[in-house]
């Protein structure tokens, strides 16, 4: 402060001059001056702006409301107050009606809006809590037809324990990959494949989850369950042999399934199927099938009820031959589908009696490793001749041309898919004939591997190649011999193709100057 002496004695404030590190006192602020400072921030800062604003109109609103208030003390107490908490969440809660609309803004402002629904709990007890199991169901899921049609769809969605189909057989070897796939990098990656076996999800186990919802669902799903029963664990097969008399004496009722799957059960023993044979009735059942079980057979009380069977799957067993396939077939007259894979004991008799019996079979699967001279070309005629066969498997079996032939006139339209590898009796006058003169104009697969006596690929190719130009699905299966001689005819004769359309193409640009 600066001080001027007056006459009197006594002293007067001189006034002050204003210093340029001394802030300015705040002056009213220009309307746009006041806008643009707003934008820039808000811009800058925009949840800080909005939560400005936010505070700004609280304030104003408790300055208009101050004449409004209560002076009676009762109505005093009345007045509710907002919980601190309340007020934080009402306070974040008004963002997007105070926020500019932009979407930066508004992506920003529903996040926070989201986050201020958060809190922070401290439990109070140490275990989670528990979930009410009694809680009323939607009345939808307590109509037994309802649950029933749902629940039928989650059985059939289980997954049976089967052989995996797949596109084609693996390659012989690296350089078959290669003839087959023409290109390195996807010969290879089939090749070094582990048998194409990938993972897939499995939905086992979704019908004893079912179970567990309620009696309705556990009634419904029980029998479902007890319809198509299907096993891949030999100790849970024990299981339900030793349960199956307490389920059939508590539904007062013998097991009657439409399907029964046992898969790779090398240590079942036929004493454990008759036992099973006491409570579990075949009368219904659709599909039976015993993959690679060699020391068990169906027992002779569920053979008596095979009218309804249309699958009957039984590869790799040793006990079955010509006695048990004349007794089975007299009781299997709407069979469609028949597996006799690697049943060595099983021969021409066997097979011309199942032929007989069954007219509406349409696959018969009879390869085999050894005692392929078991299974001749009387076996294919029978099937030609008494049934409705359409895919047909007799690798190493001793089938002559006369049999192919045989096949051919009289089923030959109709086959979709044939297996001849390793016939080593087949020649140049059957499967290349018949194709020359379109024996088979529906074949889809045809497996020819380790057939050394064929060696004129021409019409298989032109074969092959008409298909294709129809669009029409064809896959010709050979060892690498053979591939190598498909491929070799497929280029000469596109080579030749080239050259009659160059020759063509000549004469008709030159046919003027003649």
């Amino acid at each position: 402060m600066k001080f001027a002496a007056l006459g009197n004695g006594s002293f007067k404030r001189l006034r002050e001059t204003q210093v340029e590190f001394r802030p300015p006192k705040k002056s009213s602020p220009i309307p746009s001056d006041s806008e643009s400072e707003t934008e820039s921030f808000n811009k800058r800062y925009p949840l800080e702006g909005v939560l400005r604003r936010r505070c700004q109109e609280r304030k104003r609103r408790w300055r208009t409301s101050g004449s409004d208030v209560k002076t009676d003390k009762a109505e005093e107490r009345d007045v509710q107050k907002t919980p601190e908490r309340n007020w934080e969440n009402a306070r974040i809660d008004s963002v997007v009606q105070l926020a500019p609309v932009s979407p930066t803004m508004f992506n920003e402002e529903r996040v926070t809006k989201h986050l201020a629904d958060l809190k922070l709990v401290t439990p109070t007890q140490s275990t989670p809590p528990r979930i009410s199991t009694h809680a009323a169901p939607h009345a939808i899921f307590e109509m037994p037809d309802i649950v029933e049609r749902i629940l039928q769809f989650v059985s059939l969605s289980e997954e049976v324990p089967r052989e995996r189909p797949y596109a084609r057989r693996r390659p012989l070897s690296y350089e078959h990959a290669l003839m087959i796939y023409k290109d390195e990098k996807k010969a290879a990656q089939v090749w070094n494949a582990r048998s194409h076996n990938g993972s897939r999800h499995s939905t086992s186990g979704n019908m004893y989850c079912c179970m567990l919802v309620n009696r309705l669902w556990h009634h419904i799903a029980l029998d479902l369950l007890l319809k198509r029963l299907h096993f891949k664990d030999l100790h849970k097969f024990h299981h339900f042999v030793q349960r199956s008399r307490t389920l059939s004496q508590t539904r007062n009722k013998v097991l009657k399934p439409t399907m029964l799957v046992l898969h790779k059960f090398h240590k079942l023993r036929q004493e454990q199927m008759d036992e099973l044979s006491v409570w579990l009735s075949c009368e219904n059942l659709k599909w039976l099938e015993f993959y690679i079980c060699p020391s068990v057979v169906p027992p002779m009380s569920w053979i008596r009820k095979f009218s309804h069977l249309e699958k009957l799957v039984l590869p790799g067993n040793k006990r079955i031959d010509d006695q048990f396939l004349l007794q089975v077939s007299t009781y299997v007259r709407s069979l469609k589908v028949l597996d006799l894979r690697a049943c060595d004991n099983v021969t021409d008799t066997g097979v011309i009696a199942m032929a007989l019996k069954c007219p509406q079979l349409q696959a018969c699967n009879l390869g085999r490793h050894r005692n392929g001279g078991n299974i001749t070309s009387l076996a294919v005629v029978a099937l030609a001749r008494h049934t409705q066969i359409e895919t047909l498997g007799t690798a190493g079996c001793k089938v002559t041309d006369a049999g192919l032939w045989e096949l051919a006139q009289l089923r030959g339209r109709a086959i979709r898919r044939l297996s001849l590898n390793n016939c080593d009796l087949l020649t140049n006058h059957s499967i290349p004939t018949l194709f020359a003169f379109n024996y088979f104009p529906n074949l889809a697969v045809l497996e020819l591997r380790h057939v050394d006596q064929i060696t004129d690929v021409k019409n298989l190719v032109q074969f092959k190649l008409w298909k294709k130009a129809q669009n029409l699905p064809i896959l010709i299966e050979g060892c690498e011999r053979l591939t190598m001689l498909i491929s070799e005819e497929e280029s000469r004769i596109r080579r030749n193709n080239s050259l009659l359309a160059m020759q063509d193409m000549s004469s008709w640009v030159n046919e003027n100057e003649l």
